[in-house]
This record gives C-alpha cells, structure tokens and sequence, in this order.
C-alpha cells in the first residue's frame, strides 16, 4: 500500500479552496437551481466532504465545522432525488414508445415531483449561513498529523473498494453494493485530488476512479429508473417495455464493468497505484 509524503499546509490551502468553491456554487445554485447548477452544487458537496475527512481529528470535531459540513450534506441528499427525477425525464424522453400520451401523463408525475424535492432543497439551501463558513489555518498544523491521517484514510477506502469489488463482481444484483461501491471511488478519487498537485503518479489513479464511477453511475441511473418505474407499473401499464429496454442496457453495462475491472479482485493488487 503506497503512503504519502507532501506539505500539509499546501493540502489545508486546497482544502479551503473546496470549502470557498461549495460557498461560490451555492450562490449559483441559489440563484438559479437549473441542472448544470445542481449538478456542480452536488459536486461541490463531496469534495467538501472528502476536504472535511481529511483533516486531524481537532479539526473533525470542531463544532462550527462538523455542523457546516452536515448542513452540506443535507442539501445533497435532497438534490440527489431532484437528480434522480432528471434521469427518469432522460431516459424517458429518448425512449421511442407508440404510448406518447401515457409516456407525457408520466413524465408529468415525474416533474410534479421534481418541483416538489427541489423546493424542499431550495429551503435547505437558504438556511445555510455563510457569513459562518469555516477556514482552516495552516499555521499550527504538522505534517506528520496531516500525512498520517492521509495515509490511514486512503487505506481504509482502498480495502473497503477491494472487498465491495469482490462482492459486486460475483453477482449483479447487489445494486445496493454496487451503489456504494460507486460512492467510495468518488470519495477516494476526492480525497486523493487534495494533493494531486503535489504527488503526479496520483493523476492516474484519480483517472482509473473517474471511469469506474462512471460505469458504475450508469449502471446506478439504470438501476433507479428500473425501480421507479416498476413503482408506476399498476397506474402506467406502458412502461413494461420500457423497464425491459432499460434492464437489457444495465445488463449489457454491467457485463462491459465486470470485464473490465475484475482483475482488481485478485490477490496483492490495489485500486492506489
């Protein structure tokens, strides 16, 4: 397992800069919550996140801190099912279906939703006081503090992508897993992005994490959509084919993401290069 050596008071600077980057996009996303917006908000989140697990212990249980990050959270998990009503819009939209007034009386249920979650997230989003964002001072932070942290961190989330590999691999119904799975390459690809400018061979690793979240983003959008729709099934009798069209394309996406990263299971290999 490779550890880490570098300067923790550039990493804090970079850590700050995710903090003011969530600031500056809230305000953005507060003015005008379109798709785009929501989407780099939501980004901005998990690099808030990530910036946030990465300091010294102090600093996790500073109470102004550890509240600001939670509210963040929050605010994501209600956009996430705004994001989620987006996908369903997607994928329905460019499904080619005889059944167009049936499809429209659906897709009219989907937004109804969507303006519903995005009103509640809207509210969140208000709520959080800006003039009470955190800066982390670099001045009486060790390297040695920062670097052990890193290292433990990145090690946890190495070993627990190895063991949701070895699970996923084997069966493709374990969406639950797969989701997760998802989660934690994005949280490492994150974590790992707060010294990439201190450490190149990180540039590839960050990479290989991009194109499995990938994958895995667009097995999950399968799953979901497949989920809400056999929700709908009773009161939108039409969308049989639709669930069978969108099964076929998870499948196919999930055969391409076995092939692809099933070397990953074997013994002495590591997500870190």
């Amino acid at each position: 397992m490779k550890t880490y050596s570098f300067s923790s008071k550039q990493m804090i600077l970079q850590v700050n800069n995710n903090f003011e980057n969530f600031k500056n996009i809230l305000n953005l996303y507060l003015k005008n919550p379109n798709d785009k917006n929501i989407h780099d908000l939501r980004k901005s989140i998990r690099r808030l996140d990530s910036a946030y697990y990465s300091l010294p212990k102090k600093f996790r249980k500073n109470k102004p801190i550890k509240n600001y990050v939670n509210h963040s959270k929050d605010l994501f998990k209600s956009n996430s099912q705004v994001r989620d009503y987006d996908i369903f819009l997607e994928k329905i939209n460019s499904h080619n279906s005889s059944n167009n007034n049936k499809n429209n009386n659906l897709k009219d249920h989907i937004e109804q939703n969507r303006k519903i979650h995005l009103e509640t997230a809207k509210k969140i989003a208000q709520n959080l006081d800006l003039s009470d964002f955190p800066q982390i001072g670099t001045a009486l932070i060790s390297d040695r503090k920062v670097q052990k942290r890193f290292n433990k961190v990145s090690e946890i989330f190495n070993d627990k992508i190895k063991k949701e590999l070895d699970i996923v691999i084997q069966d493709k119904n374990k969406i639950k897993k797969l989701h997760e799975l998802r989660k934690d390459c994005k949280k490492l690809r994150y974590f790992l992005e707060l010294i990439s400018d201190q450490d190149k061979d990180i540039e590839k690793t960050v990479k290989q994490l991009d194109d499995i979240q990938d994958i895995l983003g667009e097995i999950h959008d399968c799953d979901a959509t497949i989920m809400f729709l056999r929700q709908q099934k009773k009161q939108y009798p039409a969308v049989k084919n639709f669930i069978n069209n969108e099964s076929t394309i998870r499948n196919n996406k999930y055969d391409q993401f076995v092939n692809q990263y099933k070397h990953y299971t074997q013994p002495n290999t590591s997500i870190i290069n």
